[in-house]
């Protein structure tokens, strides 16, 4: 648990720069550019766009869309005007860029450096830059060194115009004030739950109205092509031969880098996350900490800590945790520097109040500790001999592969052709495109490669990884199909009594709901259901109800109703249905603005900068002169509106 926080926030990528920005785009359809027109998809106060490098653009924002909605057809993206979208973006992003020439905005050299070397995810464990990390991501992500520079260098200068744009924004205090209060008002409702559960066992389903679901949402069954590969790894790890470092040469190392092996100050820790976002409403927060405290208190009665961390990882509360683990000091990211000071501070078998970090609240069991000091030999002896392993064999590597692939080229067998190195042939099991083995680090080009391979096919050149290159071979290969209807009966049969269920529920909240609309009615219903009536917990505007889940219709209602008393209609909450009544309002606790002010202040700062660079970026557009030449490229347009020389997408 605590690897993946040290690796947090540590992700990166090249931003669609204010690629959510989509605004009403005049298209002029003049201009007056004499270039090459064949090479030229548009041009923009009289410069060109060029067709490369729109299309470069296109397959980039095309591969993040589909990294994060894998199922997401060409079709799709046809009809929603996507490779529109992307046009726009350019143009909107040479404007801008135009603009902060003219401004005199501009990313130097050294500025590029500095905010590269800032990046987690290209240091190394004593957070320093590290080049070697640096080209090997790139690699891995099949991205060079000078695409990555131009396009963050872009993103720094965009950053830099949408500061500068921003910066007469302001926010008075009473403005600040104002929406604090009306955030921060609660409302408590009483409510009568109609449960689907409690209807589910009158329901029966019928053979054939499984079979009409199954066939009318087939394609909620469908399994994609998947393929089992034979494998041959060509890392420093796999191909490192430890028995043959010396012991001579094991001491010669620890000699000569005292300082590596020198251990800093850690504490042995053991925790518990409740995970949270950082967004989380008040509520939610709050009632977590509650849950947390118990826990705590709990174990101060005496109660073994590991008891209390959930054996199922993917449980529903969205607890994790994790037993005893040596925290060194300084190792964590300085968003988990909360954590990482209570850890420290904590007695050993203390346990800690809920503790907040970006990943949610956490509860921490303190251990014994460790002061700084130097790793004896026989302590690091093992360590040393691996690395000194995977350094000898890194040196080899490239060689060793070159040998192999030319013997693959020859025609020998997978298993012949790695013989002589001594490496293991090793099987997956099937995988999807979207989900290929983990430990294998496969990049996204290594993977389309491998389902382009027919069963039995080896690629024709190694694949990269993260860690070095994979020599693959097609062992299997499954296309796309469905699953079975008689191997999904039994979910469908599940979702069916739960629709059947949720109806009926919603039914008899309908009819509770109006019979309250008379005095009579409203006093038998309270009498009818005096046992079942609850009270919610307060709650505020964003639309969460403790106990009901998110529910922004009643918590609208609640929020606008005059005063207390039932509300004459039944509300959809998670697997109910309820009749509510507000019970009371709460004012905004007076106590919270001195400490929330000025994250209120730079939030609504934050918005209003936004809005003025939303203004701004409308004027250029619509100052714009923009000329298609060759629209063929872009395909269909989106809807039009207005005259017809006006294209909104959306």
């Amino acid at each position: 648990m605590l690897d993946p926080m040290r690796k947090y926030a540590q992700s990166w990528g090249i931003k669609i720069v204010f690629g959510l920005i989509i605004i009403v785009f005049v298209f002029w359809g003049v201009g007056n550019f004499n270039g090459d027109r064949a090479t030229v998809l548009a041009t923009v106060n009289d410069q060109p766009i060029l067709i490369k490098d729109y299309e470069k653009q296109y397959q980039e924002n095309l591969r993040l869309v589909k990294n994060k909605n894998p199922n997401v057809t060409d079709k799709d993206l046809q009809d929603g005007g996507f490779r529109w979208q992307v046009f726009t973006n350019m143009v909107t992003t040479k404007l801008l860029e135009d603009q902060a020439k003219t401004l005199g905005i501009a990313v130097t050299a050294d500025e590029l450096r500095a905010e590269i070397a800032k990046i987690p995810a290209f240091q190394n464990e004593s957070k320093q830059f590290d080049a070697k990390r640096y080209e090997n991501l790139l690699k891995a992500n099949d991205v060079s060194p000078g695409e990555f520079e131009a396009d963050f260098r872009q993103q720094l200068l965009l950053e830099k115009l949408a500061a500068f744009v921003g910066l007469p924004a302001q926010v008075a205090e009473s403005e600040a004030r104002s929406i604090f209060d009306f955030m921060r008002e609660q409302a408590i409702i009483k409510y009568i739950p109609f449960a689907a559960a409690d209807f589910a066992k009158g329901v029966t389903i019928s053979d054939e109205q499984i079979a009409k679901y199954y066939e009318a949402r087939k394609d909620e069954f469908a399994t994609p092509a998947q393929v089992k590969i034979d494998f041959v790894e060509f890392t420093p790890k796999a191909m490192a031969k430890p028995a043959e470092i010396s012991d001579t040469d094991i001491e010669a190392d620890y000699k000569a880098n005292q300082k590596k092996y020198e251990r800093p100050e850690q504490v042995r820790v053991r925790h518990i996350l409740m995970m949270l976002p950082p967004d989380a409403p008040q509520e939610v927060v709050d009632a977590a900490e509650k849950r947390l405290k118990a826990m705590a208190d709990d174990v101060r009665k005496g109660k073994d800590f590991a008891t209390l961390i959930p054996k199922d990882p993917t449980n529903s509360d969205g607890i994790i945790g994790e037993d005893w683990a040596w925290l060194p000091k300084g190792s964590l990211p300085k968003e988990f520097a909360p954590f990482e000071e209570k850890a420290f501070a904590l007695k050993k078998d203390e346990v800690s109040d809920p503790v907040r970090t970006s990943l949610g609240l956490h509860l921490i069991q303190g251990g014994e500790k460790q002061a700084s000091g130097q790793r004896a030999l026989a302590e690091v002896k093992d360590e040393i001999r691996a690395d000194l392993a995977e350094q000898r064999a890194a040196d080899k590597l490239t060689k060793s592969l070159d040998v192999i692939q030319e013997k693959l080229s020859s025609g020998e067998p997978l298993e012949a052709a790695v013989a002589a190195e001594k490496l293991a042939v090793k099987t997956s099991a099937f995988f999807a495109k979207d989900a290929p083995p983990a430990e294998l680090g496969l990049s996204e080009p290594a993977v389309e490669a491998i389902f382009a391979l027919k069963k039995g096919q080896t690629a024709d050149a190694p694949l990269s990884t993260q860690d070095g290159f994979v020599v693959v071979r097609a062992a299997e290969v499954k296309e796309p199909g469905f699953e079975p209807l008689d191997a999904v009966k039994d979910v469908i049969k599940g979702r069916l009594i739960d629709e059947e269920a949720l109806k009926l529920a919603k039914a008899k909240a309908e009819e509770t709901a109006k019979a309250m609309e008379t005095e009579d009615g409203l006093k038998k219903v309270l009498a009818d259901y005096k046992d079942k009536i609850q009270t919610s917990a307060p709650f505020t505007r964003q639309g969460f109800i403790p106990g009901l889940g998110m529910s922004p219709v009643l918590a609208q209602t609640a929020f606008e109703a005059k005063g207390p008393g039932w509300f004459k209609t039944a509300f959809g909450v998670s697997g109910a249905y309820v009749v509510a009544g507000l019970d009371k309002t709460v004012p905004a606790d007076l106590s919270l603005w001195d400490k929330e002010k000025e994250r209120w202040l730079a939030t609504l700062t934050q918005s209003k900068q936004t809005e003025l660079f939303r203004a701004y970026l409308q004027t250029l557009q619509e100052a714009a002169r923009v000329e298609i030449v060759n629209d063929a490229i872009l395909g269909p347009r989106p809807a039009q509106g207005g005259g017809g020389k006006t294209v909104q997408l959306q």
